[in-house]
């Protein structure tokens, strides 16, 4: 009965041995090169690529800086090198479609795109593909009746055509310094038979970029897996311009020194004169107080006594 005990103990510990060490390889996974590539599109002609490289460790992933990638369009072959790039600290890489590519880009309707990571010391080689059909984004405006709306139609190029796009996700904004601001509520659009989304331009009273009241609309399509990113621009007469008064020069509280207002003036300089008058009745009475310790004897003389006969 013991002997049973003692193997069954020691069949425990060695399965609780190997679970610990399959625990422990998992944790102790070797780091993964992660390389994302994307292609975008903006205002229908200029079409570039953006890669990004990241470090998969301990189930985290962090920017890769300093990887160089070589893309190519449709193939690896050296006519067909787009770009050879370096990552920033950040991870993120660009390049544009050169123009000596521009006769193979034009021949055909869809285009593969390759990123290859050169091998280092601590990582592999990796190779990364994105397929893409060639398509636009026209946007337009409407004005009815003092409604005002947004159009964009998505187009793909097949054969030689530009045939509408459906169910594809657009959001439609207006281009502003943190980002695109949504025209109304939704946040996208879907396209319908004919390509199309329309949305209502709810934005009254929006600031313009100058005195005639321009503001730019924005049609965009992000993360695509058959288009990629598609972005448009176009300048409407829309937004209320506000006339910039500058009170540069002007007394306030976060002007220079020279335009500080009165009343902080007069309360600054009310204080340091309390102050340093207190200071000074207080020196004045230590002169005194030591002048009169001058003055007075230090000894007070004993009078001698004489005895008086009676």
């Amino acid at each position: 009965m013991k002997k049973l005990l003692k193997i069954k103990s020691i069949q425990l510990l060695v399965l609780l041995f190997v679970a610990s060490s399959v625990c422990f390889a998992q944790e102790k996974e070797a780091p993964e090169l992660m390389t994302h590539l994307g292609y975008y599109t903006t205002n229908n002609s200029m079409q570039y690529l953006k890669v990004q490289t990241q470090l998969k460790a301990d189930n985290k992933l962090q920017p890769l800086k300093d990887v160089v990638v070589q893309l190519y369009l449709d193939s690896l072959s050296p006519e067909n090198l787009i770009s050879k790039v370096r990552t920033d600290a950040k991870g993120f890489a660009q390049a544009a479609i050169p123009v000596t590519l521009k006769d193979k880009w034009s021949a055909a309707t869809a285009h593969k795109f390759i990123a290859v990571t050169e091998a280092t010391r601590k990582e592999d080689e990796t190779t990364t593909e994105l397929e893409i059909t060639k398509s636009k984004i026209v946007l337009d405006t409407l004005n009815e009746d003092g409604v005002r709306s947004v159009t964009a139609q998505v187009l793909a190029y097949n054969n030689g055509i530009w045939e509408p796009a459906k169910d594809v996700e657009v959001k439609l904004g207006v281009r502003r310094m943190g980002g695109n601001l949504k025209i109304g509520e939704d946040e996208t659009y879907t396209t319908d038979s004919l390509g199309q989304v329309s949305g209502e331009f709810k934005l009254d009273r929006l600031p313009a970029d100058d005195a005639k009241g321009t503001i730019t609309l924005v049609a965009t399509v992000d993360d695509n897996d058959q288009f990629g990113n598609l972005a448009i621009e176009k300048k409407v007469a829309w937004g209320n311009y506000y006339k910039r008064e500058s009170n540069f020069g002007q007394r306030s509280l976060y002007a220079t020194r020279f335009r500080t207002p009165i009343w902080l003036l007069v309360m600054a300089l009310s204080i340091i004169a309390a102050v340093w008058s207190v200071i000074f009745y207080l020196v004045v009475q230590l002169i005194k107080i030591k002048k009169l310790g001058k003055d007075t004897p230090t000894r007070v003389k004993e009078k001698k006594m004489v005895p008086s006969i009676s």
